[in-house]
């Protein structure tokens, strides 16, 4: 089942003067046209203005299409009386966690997405109990977040998110600002809910090592959808992602280097298929 669609979807940025008046206009999505499935992991990758992050914000009916649709689940964006069906199931979780939460204490700021949907109060704490463990911040639903670590913050903005019960969940750049162990804390959290709970994942990155845990890799530039495939495939034609301005997770490019003088297989993209491969090659060697 596709849980999320866009056809033909373009949006303009328009372009002022210093009194306000449009002068133009500058093209930020330009003929995306994709499907995505309910329950699949899927990471966007793509430079600075590559327009995946506007994407994102589509997808959230955030931002209306200058031209085109986009579906969620059943409902299209500019359909204005399902604004918030739209939004129940697809929840947004943004780069900076301190923009999102806006409680003085853990679990209250995980309680105000149900209670602002309308959920009823005796199933809000409940929800907040069961969103909070299965990020693993149960133990701090009564600290300020002002006392979390980043990767603690993102955690709770998650959270807040899954207390509403998306189907989907859209994370824009939203391991950006952590360190790498709050990074592969975070990441660890998405893909468990996306394995155990069935969630729709649409990971927005710029890191190749991300991305290569997925189901399927997108990759914009121009505001186009430039290749689309399994990371394996992605991530095996070098030279294209070169082109859009990207470049391959570290053990490609390591198992690329080695491949030189070592016979390797193509499409490596996880350091255990790189130790792996390394074995089997030594192996053969010294027979």
């Amino acid at each position: 089942m596709k849980i999320i669609r866009t056809l033909h979807l373009v949006h303009d940025y328009l372009i002022r003067d210093e009194e306000g008046s449009a002068t133009g206009a500058s093209r930020a999505l330009d003929d995306v046209n994709m499907e995505i499935e309910a329950g699949s992991f899927v990471t966007i990758i793509g430079r600075n203005g590559s327009g995946k992050s506007t994407l994102a914000r589509h997808l959230n009916a955030l931002l209306m299409p200058t031209e085109g649709t986009v579906w969620v689940g059943q409902h299209s964006t500019a359909q204005e009386e399902h604004l918030l069906d739209i939004r129940r199931t697809a929840g947004m979780v943004f780069q900076n966690p301190d923009n999102q939460i806006i409680a003085g204490v853990v679990e209250e700021d995980v309680a105000f997405g149900p209670e602002n949907i309308g959920v009823p109060s005796e199933e809000i704490w409940q929800r907040v109990a069961d969103s909070l463990e299965k990020v693993g911040m149960t133990e701090c639903r009564l600290d300020s977040p002002n006392r979390l670590s980043g990767g603690q913050k993102q955690r709770v903005a998650i959270a807040g998110i899954l207390a509403m019960k998306p189907s989907c969940m859209i994370l824009d750049e939203a391991t950006a600002m952590l360190d790498p162990g709050g990074r592969a804390s975070v990441l660890s959290a998405v893909h468990e809910l996306n394995r155990k709970e069935g969630v729709t994942v649409i990971l927005i990155t710029h890191y190749m090592e991300e991305a290569a845990d997925s189901d399927r890799v997108i990759v914009m530039d121009g505001g186009r959808v430039m290749m689309d495939g399994k990371p394996a495939e992605i991530f095996s034609d070098r030279d294209r992602l070169v082109d859009c301005h990207l470049d391959v997770p570290p053990v490609t490019a390591l198992a690329l280097t080695l491949s030189e003088e070592i016979p390797l297989p193509p499409g490596i993209i996880k350091r255990e298929a790189l130790t792996s491969a390394l074995e089997k090659a030594f192996k053969a060697a010294a027979a």
